[in-house]
């Protein structure tokens, strides 16, 4: 396996355990506070950038917790499997 591949491997490895570690983290932190989405938790996620910073619109964190993060950990996953897939040359 070359370089290239193993620095690959790695960066893709982080990027998926990044968005599966926040997506746990928020199930744990609202279990335990009784799925109460008054507080705020995790990183900021963003429904809208339309260059300006005056025209972001935040998401609340019941939409973080039932859009955002599955979609993330989805997506990630997803793209991760093809990739390794790619990789190992079986796709």
């Amino acid at each position: 396996m070359s370089d290239d591949r193993i620095q690959l491997w790695i960066a893709l490895c982080i990027v998926g355990a990044y968005f599966w570690y926040w997506f746990i983290r928020s199930i744990i932190f609202y279990s335990r506070n009784g799925f109460n989405f008054t507080e705020e938790f995790g990183p900021e996620a963003y429904w809208a950038d339309r260059g300006g910073d005056d025209d972001c619109v935040l998401m609340t964190p019941k939409e973080k917790f039932f859009i955002a993060g599955p979609t993330f950990v989805l997506v990630t996953s997803v793209m991760l499997i093809f990739l390794v897939l790619a990789l190992m040359g079986i796709i």
